[in-house]
């Protein structure tokens, strides 16, 4: 069909008119954004290029002593697939699905393959359309985004390019609890992650680093942000804590938590010369876990920590002169008033006429309050006036928040109207009572009592690192150059070793810290434990604060334990802390020793000991070990019908001989061989009847 000219050129005219119209109207709105609104576009122009944001810094790092990470930011990435990308295709996934679900599981900890192909075929499945856009992977770090892309299907186009990957920052302590509260938590805030406790508190600003300035610019390719000034990255901070001493003490305090059943404990180790903080632990029961976890930073809080005061009192009653070592106090008994106060009492007797030695050994409360009543009582306020001379009030700024310094209930001063109370707190104060005092304060206390004299400062950080490569030490430091005289301390050390190893008979207040390796000294402390408004309760707070080894002080160390439930002093739960973290520090030979048993002038006197077992093993173990002396437990013989005796054997064997018997253990307490068992030997055995066992490691053995 022929198309006439008019019907060209009518058509040409409509389509010219369109294009003048869309022309005229590109040109008006031009005119009006160019000139009439050029001042409004101005502005927001401007409010984006001017525009300023904030970049947030990465955090500076937590180290040990040895320069290994507590805490540190690590970079993960949350990482995302699009099953709508335009390079997916659902027949390359359902063909390579296998290797995918496979390397998924790998790279995911705690993840299956069956899971992630029951995931992604449920997703293939849906209609194209309906497929999810944001299918979540997981937060991985670089290596194991690495680890997927070898994945030979996310080496391709049609793989790789449906992954999406956000950067984000978590801190992360590599060594999980350990030394949990004393490092500290921290809490992600609008300008960036910011320490809420402990050391990531109390070095807050420097470890936050300095923000960096952003702006926006115009590229030919769009606007962008661009870093005006690059942000600076917080300092590192080395703390004094020993990784291995830390693990030793943290297993040691759990296990014996675990044995003695507190609502809480803490514990922390010393260097004596340095005043470095090797370890520190802090458990608390939890009810919703069933099990002791790290929470409150109990070592900072104040407590009556009871008759760990007794060594400060006597100290100064030594150093001014008031007693000697020597010096006979006369004991009516085991009670005594004192300004028509309550009665001061003590558990055991020590004798008419014990030894200033003796008391402390003993820990009589008697003796402490007779001793220090009779050399400040006309003037008690001056007993709080030599507490302040040896710096027991002062700030030791550890390097914790929240350290707060020791109370004293009122000893009154020379200024006001003498009062009988004043009096009556002197009595109690001098033995731990009307003190609060927190536990690594006492520690410090008893720590210069070991270093002759001198009060170091207790040190947690060591040195910063600044982001420009500086360096700076915190070097060790004094509280007092000397609280008494070195020939003072040297005494009060004696005494304190007393408490463990005196001879008299009925004296020493925690033998069972005696063994053939490390000589413990120190002072154990039993105090009731107070409740605001209802008074004191029967709980029992205990406590051991000593030092180790007593020729050459070391370390030193606290350990408090609140409301054991199934315990009878300090020597069986902070003390008993105290005395395995000294074995095993001397067992890897870090107390200036051989590590090897086997040098040992006093282990190689003692023959080994195999506990009761059949005589075929005994023999068996003899020639392995070609032992050509040992003790050994004889397996009793069990009659017919009764009970058969386990006492000795390793738990293995214990169990298998009961239940061959046809008896049932349903308990288990303790660790080590069978030192106990109900029913008892030779009750008559009722089949099917429950048996509970109980384990110790010190038995005594027979030749």
């Amino acid at each position: 069909m022929r198309i006439s000219k008019s019907l060209v050129l009518s058509r040409f005219k409509i389509i010219i008119f369109v294009m003048f119209l869309f022309a005229t109207a590109i040109v008006s709105r031009l005119f009006v954004t160019s000139v009439l609104q050029q001042n409004e576009w101005e502005k927001k122009a401007d409010s984006t290029l001017l525009r300023r944001t904030d970049i947030k810094p990465d955090r500076g790092s937590l180290l040990a002593a040895d320069g290994s990470l507590l805490a540190v930011n690590v970079t993960y990435y949350d990482v995302r697939m699009d099953f709508r990308a335009d390079a997916f295709r659902a027949d390359s996934l359902r063909k390579y699905l296998q290797p995918v679900c496979d390397t998924l599981a790998v790279v995911v900890k705690g993840t299956t393959s069956s899971q992630w192909k029951d995931r992604i075929e449920a997703e293939l499945e849906k209609p194209a359309d309906k497929r999810s856009r944001v299918f979540v992977i997981g937060n991985l770090t670089r290596s194991e985004i690495q680890r997927l892309r070898n994945c030979y299907y996310f080496k391709k186009k049609f793989g790789f390019n449906t992954l999406s990957r956000t950067p984000f920052k978590e801190r992360r302590k590599p060594y999980g609890a350990m030394a949990y509260r004393s490092i500290g938590n921290v809490v992600m805030r609008e300008d960036g992650l910011h320490g809420t406790s402990g050391l990531e508190l109390a070095f807050d600003s420097l470890l936050f680093g300095t923000p960096g300035i952003g702006k926006s610019i115009q590229l030919t390719n769009g606007m962008r942000d661009w870093e005006e000034v690059a942000p600076q990255r917080g300092c590192d901070i080395q703390t004094t804590i020993d990784v291995r001493i830390q693990d030793i003490l943290e297993t040691e305090l759990y296990n014996v938590c675990k044995e003695t059943l507190p609502e809480w404990a803490t514990a922390v180790i010393m260097e004596v010369s340095t005043g470095d903080i090797k370890a520190i632990s802090n458990l608390t029961w939890s009810e919703r876990q069933q099990d002791y976890i790290e929470s409150v930073n109990n070592a900072l809080r104040l407590y009556e920590l009871g008759s760990v005061m007794k060594p400060i009192s006597l100290m100064i009653a030594l150093e001014d002169g008031y007693v000697t070592p020597e010096t006979r106090v006369e004991m009516s008994g085991l009670s005594w008033s004192y300004a028509r106060g309550g009665v001061i009492s003590d558990t055991h007797s020590i004798g008419a006429s014990p030894t200033v030695v003796d008391i402390l050994a003993g820990s009589s409360n008697v003796g402490t309050a007779k001793i220090i009543t009779g050399a400040f009582g006309d003037e008690p306020w001056k007993f709080r006036e030599r507490l302040q001379d040896i710096g027991f009030f002062d700030q030791l700024n550890v390097g914790l928040a929240g350290e707060p310094t020791p109370t004293i209930q009122p000893l009154g001063s020379p200024d006001v109207k003498f009062e009988n109370l004043w009096r009556v707190n002197l009595s109690r104060a001098c033995y731990g009572y009307a003190v609060g005092i927190p536990p690594i304060h006492n520690l410090a206390i008893i720590n210069a009592i070991a270093n002759n004299g001198k009060f170091v400062r207790p040190r947690l950080v060591r040195a910063i690192w600044r982001p420009d490569s500086t360096y700076e030490e915190f070097p060790v430091s004094y509280v007092r150059e000397q609280i008494c005289r070195p020939e003072v301390a040297k005494q009060v050390q004696f005494m304190l070793k007393q408490v463990i190893w005196s001879e008299k008979k009925g004296v020493p207040t925690a033998p069972r810290l005696q063994n053939n390796f490390v000589t413990l000294a120190g002072k154990t402390g039993t105090a009731r434990v107070f409740i605001p408004n209802k008074g004191y309760s029967t709980k029992l707070r205990l406590t051991f604060s000593g030092f180790f080894p007593y020729e050459n002080p070391m370390y030193s160390c606290i350990v408090v334990f609140n409301d054991s439930k199934t315990t009878r002093g300090p020597q069986y739960c902070s003390g008993k802390v105290a005395m395995n973290v000294a074995l095993k520090l001397f067992a890897r030979g870090m107390l200036g020793n051989r590590s090897d048993f086997r040098t040992e002038a006093d282990n190689t006197q003692t023959p080994p000991t195999l506990m009761a077992m059949p005589s075929d093993e005994a023999a068996a173990v003899k020639t392995n070990y070609s032992l050509d002396r040992c003790r050994q437990r004889v397996e009793q013989p069990a009659a017919d019908g009764q009970v058969p005796s386990v006492i000795g054997m390793g738990l293995r064997d214990a169990v298998a001989r009961l239940e061959k018997s046809g008896l049932n253990v349903a308990k288990i307490k303790g660790a080590g061989y069978v030192s106990g068992q109900v029913p008892a030997a030779g009750s008559p055995l009722v089949k099917g009847q429950k048996v509970t066992l109980y384990l110790n490691n010190n038995l005594k053995t027979e030749k």
